[in-house]
Parts: C-alpha cells; structure tokens; sequence
C-alpha cells in the first residue's frame, strides 16, 4: 500500500513542530529516525467505523505496521454514533479485526459511540452503562486479568486505575502518557432539551451519577499522571481522549437544537491547565471526534483559569492533534526527538487508496 508524506510548512513553536511541504519517501523519513533517542507513534481514531471505514482501515493498519512506529495511540470511536448497532459480536469482532490486527501494542481511550450513545433506536437501545461494562470485559478486564490489545507488548509498566481499567498511563523514552476516559456526547453527563442539544430520541440523555464519578476520576488520574512524569523526569506528556472538548466554545454557543453542554468537559481542561503551567515542559493533548486533522494550541488562561478565543496569555507548552477519522481513513505519525527543542514532530500519512475522486472543475 502506498503511503504519501505530505508536508506544507514548518511552523516552530516551543513544544512543537509542525512538519506538512513536498512529498517524500518512507524511506527517507525513517532515515531521520535513526538519530539516537528519536522514535515515533502512530496516532489514529473514528475507525473502523461505518462500512466505508471497515474497507479502508486494512490499509492503514497495513502502513502502520510498515512503518517503524514503537506502539500506536487510538482516541476512541470504534463504530458508528448514527447506525452501528452495539451488539454483542461487534465487540468482540472489533477486538479481533482490527485492535489485534496491529503488530505493536495499541492504547485505547474509549469513545462514545460505543456505550454513551448505544441508547439511540438506531443503535439498538442499549443501555449505556451495560454497554460500558462490556467495553471494559472485552477491551481491558479486570485487576490482576488485565488485557493488552494487539499483537506486540511495549517493553514498559503500564499502570491502571481499579476501578476504571480503562484509565491507564506509562513512561517511555522519556514520555509520560496519561489516558483518561473523556467521551464525546457531553461526557455522558445529564442533558435535557430544550437547554442543550440531546444525542438519541429521548427528551433527556446521559447519567449525571455515572459522570460525576468518573469526571472526578480523571482529574485524579490526570493529576496522578503529570506527577509520574514530574517524578520520572521526563520530557514531555501525552494524553489522549476521545472528545473534542470545545476549547473555543462554538458549540456551547450554538443556536438551539445545535448547542452541546461543553461545561462537562471544563473540569478535565482546567486539571490540563493547571498541570501543563505546573509541568513547564511539553504537553501534547490528543483527541478524535471531528475526524478531521489538525494540530493547533488552543489554551489560554489568565490568573490559572482558561480563557477562550483570542484573549488571555497562550500557554505556550501546550499542543493539541486532531487525528483522522471516519471519511478520511488515515493515519499521523508523531515523531518525539528528545534532543530537539521542537520535542514534537507531526507528520500525516495519507493513504492513496483511501482517496475518494474529485471531479474536474472548469
């Protein structure tokens, strides 16, 4: 499968640099590489998704398995919000189809689509919090049984909340990463119409006891996290969920019906604040949801509290990545250089056969 590395411009910010001008071969990309300390990860999400993903996800597992990636960061989103049922098989062919597919370890941060929004009729009706408990069973069991996913095993500890086995976080090379469970659909915490938008057929969504406990059991577990690397020494921190998080504020701010109660999400963004200010080295959040890449740095704050938009001081050490999804199947290589000022490298791999045509304008 032919993979193309495309690269625009580079943009040098302290913490991050943006590689996207030319094309080049995986050759001489993994050539770069070869500088001691350097290594990279695959970063991917919203797959396999609806039919269309399922056909095209083979071949970006393919070029990741190709490429020279230590392990690989999925964010969430394993089927459809809008029509893959959360049927029992789809799990477990999920597990065996696509995460087990992978040569190296993959890390999975769970999404919403599959158990916060299997309660919609076009899902089946489940009820989410059974839906969770089989994510957990299926993807990551229990203390003392817990499960890895793909083929390989990353030559480190992995360390994992009791009573969330989903939440989980290790060093590596001198990179901490910290996986909370940070859903889409508002966190699954309690809306009701006509204040916010509500993801099913229901007049109200979400379990706001369900929420609570698990909102402030990411903020301990991403507390938790920062304070390994701190310990560790290390050099930079990833954490990965799977919500957009509205960090501008444009979909809190939407007109009725589109608006989403994005204040779910405020604990889990001022516990990054205040860790990224504290930590003064870089911290790359990735996310998934919106299927489409970018990479920007979207925090700022003034006296430690998060300001939106153009306003405030921008915390200058903090990047976040956007990852392909469902529509656009491919795939980002993050390439960590320990000795570079410019810690993060982003590269996209756009895989040719996963193109859709364009029609010739005049």
């Amino acid at each position: 499968m032919t993979t193309t590395y495309i690269k625009k411009l580079i943009l040098s910010i302290t913490g991050v640099a943006i590689v996207l001008s030319g094309v080049y071969t995986s050759t001489a990309a993994n050539a770069a590489l070869d500088r001691p300390g350097r290594f990279s990860i695959a970063l991917i999400g919203d797959m396999p998704y609806d039919s269309k993903g399922q056909t095209q996800t083979p071949a970006v597992i393919n070029a990741i398995n190709s490429s020279s990636v230590r392990f690989t960061l999925f964010d969430g989103d394993t089927m459809s919000g809008k029509g893959d049922k959360c049927e029992d098989a789809a799990y477990t062919r999920i597990k065996s189809d696509f995460f087990n597919k992978f040569n190296n370890q993959i890390f999975y941060s769970v999404g919403d689509n599959e158990w916060v929004d299997c309660d919609r009729a076009v899902k089946g009706g489940f009820d989410p919090n059974n839906r969770l408990a089989l994510v957990r069973s299926t993807y990551f069991g229990t203390q003392g049984n817990y499960i890895s996913l793909g083929q390989g095993k990353l030559n480190t500890s992995v360390t994992r909340d009791a009573k969330y086995p989903e939440m989980q976080m290790f060093s590596y090379k001198g990179i901490t990463v910290i996986i909370p469970h940070v859903p889409g659909s508002a966190n699954n915490s309690a809306v009701a119409m006509p204040a916010f938008k509500t993801y099913n057929d229901k007049a109200t969504d979400g379990d706001d006891a369900e929420f609570k406990a698990r909102d402030a059991a990411n903020v301990a577990w991403i507390n938790k996290g920062f304070a390994k690397a701190k310990a560790d020494n290390s050099l930079g921190v990833i954490v990965v969920v799977q919500a957009n998080m509205d960090w501008e504020g444009y979909a809190r701010d939407a007109a009725s019906p589109n608006n989403e109660n994005s204040a779910a999400f405020a604990n889990i963004k001022q516990a990054l604040l205040t860790n990224s200010i504290n930590f003064k080295r870089p911290v790359l959040l990735q996310n998934g949801d919106e299927h489409w890449y970018q990479v920007d740095m979207p925090m700022n704050e003034t006296a430690g509290k998060l300001i939106e938009k153009d306003k405030g001081s921008l915390v200058e050490n903090f990047t976040r990545v956007q990852t392909f999804g469902s529509g656009f199947n491919h795939w980002v290589e993050l390439q960590i250089d320990p000795k570079s000022t410019n810690l993060w490298t982003f590269v996209p791999h756009i895989i040719s056969a996963n193109l859709d045509s364009h029609v010739a304008l005049p």
